[in-house]
């Protein structure tokens, strides 16, 4: 079997079947509709690309090295619904079911961990697929990481980068800290929007 490794952005998996599928509860009363949904994405994943390697990677409830630069960052996020927060322990029972390892770190994002398992694993030769649509993570794909998004069913790889954004993956990090991420509570550079970032580093390369 080929040596493919897929890493999965599980707090975006899980957001996308809460909020994908209506209430459902237990007869006791606990919510279940994040649990079902992400059980069959879960399903689904495996039965269509049955990966040699998989790990979910999850985010951790305390601040991380980021909240401590800046008591801005994500300060504009919503707080998990309760009815969510809940389901987390036994989505992870899930995971326990299916033999899939679950890794996360205090003082880290989920992004970071990805970050790392993506690069020492394409070092060594394994071929990475992230799980995910953030495009935070766009800035990993290269010759042996391409990005999977199964809600749309896309790969992205580095010519679909190239195309989305006229710049390939490497200045993305740079496009980003010049136009800033507001779903992040980030700051860019005052007037500059993606146009003018991406502008900027076709001329000069890098910040």
């Amino acid at each position: 079997m080929q040596n493919k490794l897929f890493l999965i952005d599980t707090s975006a998996y899980f957001y996308r079947a809460y909020f994908a599928l209506p209430p459902l509860t237990t007869s006791n009363g606990l919510p279940t509709n994040a649990i079902y949904g992400f059980t069959t994405m879960i399903l689904k994943l495996l039965d269509q690309h049955q990966p040699s390697h998989i790990v979910a990677v999850l985010d951790r409830p305390e601040p991380t090295f980021r909240h401590m630069a800046s008591e801005q960052y994500k300060a504009n996020r919503d707080v998990m619904p309760d009815d969510l927060q809940v389901q987390i322990p036994h989505i992870r029972e899930v995971l326990k079911a299916f033999n899939i390892r679950a890794v996360d770190k205090a003082g880290f994002e989920a992004d970071d961990i990805i970050g790392t398992l993506a690069l020492k694993a394409a070092h060594d030769g394994c071929e990475v697929v992230i799980i995910s649509g953030d495009k935070d993570l766009c800035q990993l794909i290269g010759p042996k990481v391409t990005m999977l998004d199964t809600m749309k069913d896309t790969v992205s790889d580095e010519a679909a980068v190239e195309t989305k954004y006229g710049l390939g993956p490497g200045p993305i990090i740079d496009m980003l800290a010049l136009m800033g991420d507001t779903s992040d509570n980030v700051p860019g550079v005052p007037g500059i929007g993606p146009k003018t970032a991406q502008g900027l580093l076709a001329q000069f390369g890098s910040l």
